[in-house]
């Protein structure tokens, strides 16, 4: 609990540190502080009700009901289920400029289901759980983006909060629907964070987009042991596949990861298999 609450102490100083350009001077920063110490127990709590969800990429229903709620009762007005996402939200207050967005994500992980141990231990053996982070990332940008709103009513200062609630950014992506219906649009200024093992901060583009493909092997069944030369193996090629991809390593900017697994791989071993799925 303690280590939690200096995480979220620690990311929203650095957060609203970043708002000096507008000229919140230093009371109004050491109000918004106190605001968080505050508070700290409360959003802790929420974070530890998240982790407790688990829920993969958008399946995140009551992980962002959640934060809806918490929302909503800090007096923001919440949409649920924005660009054609049932767990995407936007949560805004105030009006006009300077438009100051919040980001926050809460999927899980396949298969990393925990208890809040230091050893592995799973609450249910290959169920998914948070390995990133992010039951943390999302409570947050919802405090991050109160904490604005409170000080920026005791001090009368205008201008606009959002917090926007990003499903499946493990895999799914959801930001890039968010963007493509114009969500972001107006803004003078967005804030992210990620829980990590130091603090620092950083501006512009400091992360890697992703590209996901799911590729289908086809060929033809045969019996292994009697008739092989007769099949075509599908699982030939994806092997083939990932042997060149092992070699194009070498010859790609360190800064670029490349992640596979074999989804479908045949059901048995004799018998040559006719499709195999990989997904990268």
């Amino acid at each position: 609990m303690r280590k939690i609450k200096a995480t979220l102490a620690g990311l929203l100083m650095i957060l609203l540190a970043g708002l000096a350009t507008y000229a919140i001077d230093n009371e109004i920063k050491q109000g918004a502080a106190h605001f968080l110490d505050e508070h700290a127990e409360e959003f802790a709590s929420i974070s530890d009700t998240i982790w407790s969800y688990a829920e993969l990429g958008f399946q995140e229903f009551k992980s962002s009901e959640a934060l809806a709620k918490i929302l909503k009762i800090y007096g923001f007005d919440v949409k649920l289920g924005v660009a054609g996402m049932p767990t995407a939200i936007v949560a805004s207050w105030g009006s006009g400029h300077p438009a100051i967005g919040f980001l926050g994500e809460y999927d899980a992980l396949h298969e990393l289901s925990q208890k809040p141990l230091s050893h592995k231990e799973p609450v249910l053996e290959g169920a998914p759980g948070h390995g990133c982070g992010h039951n943390i990332l999302g409570v947050t940008g919802v405090l991050g983006a109160i904490a604005l709103k409170n000080a920026m009513e005791k001090h009368g200062l205008k201008g606009t909060v959002k917090f926007f609630g990003c499903p499946a950014e493990e895999a799914g992506s959801g930001k890039i629907f968010m963007v493509a219906g114009g969500l972001f649009d107006g803004l003078d200024a967005v804030l992210d964070n990620h829980p990590g093992s130091s603090l620092s901060t950083s501006y512009g583009t400091n992360s890697s987009a992703l590209i996901s493909v799911k590729v289908t092997y086809s060929g033809k069944t045969s019996h292994a042991g009697g008739a092989p030369w007769l099949g075509i193996s599908a699982l030939d090629a994806a092997n083939i596949m990932g042997t060149a991809v092992e070699y194009l390593r070498e010859h790609i900017h360190y800064s670029a990861r490349i992640h596979y697994v074999i989804l479908e791989g045949g059901g048995w071993a004799n018998v040559v298999p006719d499709k195999v799925v990989v997904q990268a």
